[in-house]
């Protein structure tokens, strides 16, 4: 919840507090509907507060599980493998292929594309590499950590997509309430006209209070100066491997 939402929730909540505790009489209609969907309406807002936190947390602890996985994936299999190739003389077809160890900065989804491309290539290759000690399931072994990885990806992508949802629910709950308020006031305020004090506590309370503004800490740009933002970055170096459409040196 970002803090305009927690701004209404306790100012809708402060509002609501009054009229529960201020006898409200008028001729022209009643608070009980507004005042029932006012506190329903919070209670939803209330709720996707707490959904969205826990999916927030829900989500770190995925990033830090495909952190783990990649690790694993990189560390003890792919380099051991690699390791070895280089002492051996890998062929399909009738032509050489290489394996690679792909950059650690390789994004999550290729290394995964990669790794099946390494698997594909060990189906064939691979009892060169059990001959010199690897064992028998080693291929397995990968294949199974890339799919955990993969599922751990989707899972988080998934998370994603439902934070997007309660956010927007947030949204709309927050717009609602402050509605449901504006409506309220249209009651509360001509019954309350001749009670001085209540009307003035009424029009404090009503009344949103803005937000603050942060104070601007950057200092000006000098004149002539050279922007950062305008900086070009040097192209990455290209990593013999570290796509899944490099991953063809794996074949021929």
């Amino acid at each position: 919840m970002n803090k305009s939402q927690t701004h209404v929730l306790q100012w809708a909540r402060r509002v609501r507090g009054f009229v529960a505790e201020t006898p409200v009489k008028s001729d022209v209609a009643e608070l009980t509907t507004l005042t029932q969907e006012l506190d329903e309406t919070l209670e939803q807002l209330t709720a996707d507060a707490a959904a969205q936190e826990a999916i927030t947390k829900q989500s770190r602890v995925q990033t830090t599980e495909i952190k783990r996985l990649r690790q694993t994936l990189r560390d003890k299999h792919l380099k051991p493998i690699v390791g070895m190739s280089r002492t051996m003389q890998l062929q399909i077809n009738g032509s050489d292929i290489t394996f690679v160890v792909p950059s650690v900065k390789t994004d999550s989804e290729r290394l995964a594309a990669h790794s099946d491309a390494m698997v594909t290539a060990l189906n064939v290759v691979g009892p060169q590499f059990t001959a010199r000690g690897f064992a028998s399931n080693f291929v397995e072994q990968l294949s199974s950590t890339t799919k955990t990885l993969r599922d751990a990806i989707d899972q988080r992508a998934k998370q994603v997509s439902q934070r997007i949802g309660v956010t927007a629910a947030m949204l709309a709950h927050k717009n609602k309430v402050m509605q449901i308020v504006r409506a309220i006031d249209t009651i509360v305020r001509p019954s309350i006209q001749t009670t001085p004090e209540l009307l003035a506590a009424w029009d404090n309370l009503v009344a949103l209070p803005r937000l603050r503004k942060p104070a601007a800490s950057a200092a000006p740009t000098p004149a002539g100066s050279t922007s950062t933002a305008g900086s070009t970055t040097p192209a990455t170096p290209t990593t013999v491997g570290s796509t899944a459409g490099q991953a063809g040196n794996l074949a021929p």
